[in-house]
C-alpha cells in the first residue's frame, strides 16, 4: 500500500531559502504547541489538535503574528497533527523539542496535489 511519496529536490537558491523558511516556521509551531500543551498538563487540563488548529488560525491574523503566513497553512496543520500523533504515541513530556542544530527543517504537504508540482515531468 503506498501512503506517501519523497522527493529529492534541487532547489534553486531562493527556493532553498523559502523551504529554510517554512521549516523554520513549522518548527517554531511544534515548539509553541508542544510547551501548550505541557502548560495546560501542568495544570491539569487537555489542549488537543483541534484547539491548536483553531488558535493557529487566529493567530495568523494577528499583525504580531505575521511569520506565520510564511508558510502554508496545511504544512502547519499538518505540523500539529505530527505532534498530536507523537504526544498520543509517547506522551506530552516525552516528546522533544525541535532544534535548529539538532533537525533538519522539514514540512510535509499532506495532499497529493500540493506535491503534483514537484512530480518530475516526462517527454
Amino acid at each position: 500500500m503506498l501512503t506517501g511519496r519523497r522527493y529529492l529536490l534541487a532547489f534553486t537558491d531562493e527556493q532553498a531559502g523559502y523551504a529554510e523558511q517554512v521549516g523554520a516556521v513549522c518548527r517554531a509551531v511544534w515548539n509553541t504547541a508542544l510547551e501548550q500543551r505541557r502548560e495546560y498538563r501542568r495544570r491539569g487540563a487537555f489542549v488537543g489538535y483541534n484547539e491548536q488548529a483553531g488558535q493557529m488560525a487566529e493567530a495568523k491574523k494577528d499583525p504580531d503574528c505575521a511569520w506565520l503566513a510564511d508558510a502554508p497553512s496545511h504544512t502547519l496543520q499538518q505540523t500539529l497533527r505530527d505532534l498530536d500523533r507523537a504526544c498520543k504515541t509517547h506522551g506530552t513530556w516525552k516528546v522533544r523539542w525541535r532544534s535548529k542544530a539538532r533537525t533538519a527543517p522539514s514540512f510535509r504537504f499532506p495532499d497529493p496535489r500540493h506535491g503534483a508540482a514537484a512530480e518530475p515531468q516526462v517527454g
